[in-house]
């Protein structure tokens, strides 16, 4: 349950990747699955802190050490989310981020990557600048011009502007989460009542950063199937959204790894029923009871019959 790229990066690597299904409650990796699928093949693992709740990081890191596993957290729903108290960003031995415009801060694109590994971090500074072994400004603090490729990198610099635009924000990310929470709170006391909605189970010492807020549509229960409520509340102006197809289900993975259905089962179950609702931190009280107010009208037993 998560977008493409988070896949895409380890085929881009050489490697491949292996799917792993979800919890069926809140659709993080599912660790006792992992467990079954290492082999002596597997470098890594990497969990995805699916609508900004961090993943069970405190499982994943057992499972990791016994198998002399990388832990890598695809972070980008999560920044300002907590596990135990601890922050997401320190919870494995690399974090990545998002800083796409939709995200919680934005650097109009580009993202981070956190670790406390100094090697790692020396080689992502040369993989992001071609491969070059010091930046401009490592050469001027040292007095010398001299530099060295000793690899191949890429062009991967976030750029001087955008690294400000990120910096300016920062400081609003935990008044923009405690916003994104309440939010989060005023849904979950809406739907508490209304029969077939269901929103996503919660991860024990967990405090979610709520990049996205969604819910299960039940429509044994309600009459009425995610795609048709989807449609009614476009209709009716509402920004609902659908968060994911899961991978293994696009069609060049289909084509490409031969994955299908029936590979991670719970998550494609989760998949016909999965939708987002609008969250953002502008979010007017209005919007929101605008909202519940649609999708209760739309799911009420005189509209759907």
């Amino acid at each position: 349950m998560t977008f493409a790229a988070t896949a895409n990066v380890v085929l881009f690597m050489g490697a491949t990747p292996v799917f792993v299904d979800v919890d069926s409650s809140t659709l993080l990796i599912d660790p006792e699955k992992v467990e079954q699928l290492v082999t002596s093949r597997t470098k890594a693992v990497i969990g995805v802190d699916y609508a900004g709740q961090p993943c069970d990081w405190v499982a994943l890191r057992t499972i990791a050490e016994k198998h002399n596993l990388v832990l890598i957290a695809d972070a980008c729903h999560a920044p300002g989310a907590t596990l135990h108290g601890k922050p997401v960003g320190s919870l494995a031995d690399l974090s990545t981020f998002s800083f796409h415009p939709v995200k919680h801060i934005t650097t109009a694109e580009g993202g981070m990557i956190t670790t406390d590994d100094e090697a790692m971090v020396e080689a992502m500074r040369r993989f992001r600048n071609h491969g070059i072994t010091s930046d401009h400004r490592s050469r001027q603090e040292k007095g010398t011009w001299r530099y060295e490729m000793t690899g191949l990198g890429y062009n991967y610099r976030l750029s001087d502007l955008q690294a400000a635009l990120g910096l300016s924000q920062l400081g609003r990310l935990g008044e923009w989460v405690e916003k994104r929470r309440a939010i989060a709170a005023r849904y979950d006391e809406a739907f508490a009542d209304l029969p077939g909605v269901e929103p996503l189970g919660g991860l024990q010492g967990a405090r979610p950063a709520w990049h996205l807020y969604v819910v299960r549509i039940k429509q044994a229960v309600t009459g009425l199937d995610r795609d048709t409520l989807f449609q009614r509340l476009r209709e009716r102006g509402i920004g609902a959204n659908v968060h994911y197809i899961p991978v293994h289900l696009h069609p060049w993975y289909r084509e490409q790894l031969g994955t299908g259905e029936g590979l991670c089962p719970v998550a494609e179950e989760a998949a016909e029923e999965i939708l987002s609702l609008p969250m953002y931190p502008a979010m007017r009280y209005e919007e929101i009871e605008t909202v519940i107010g649609e999708i209760r009208s739309a799911l009420s037993k005189e509209d759907v019959a």
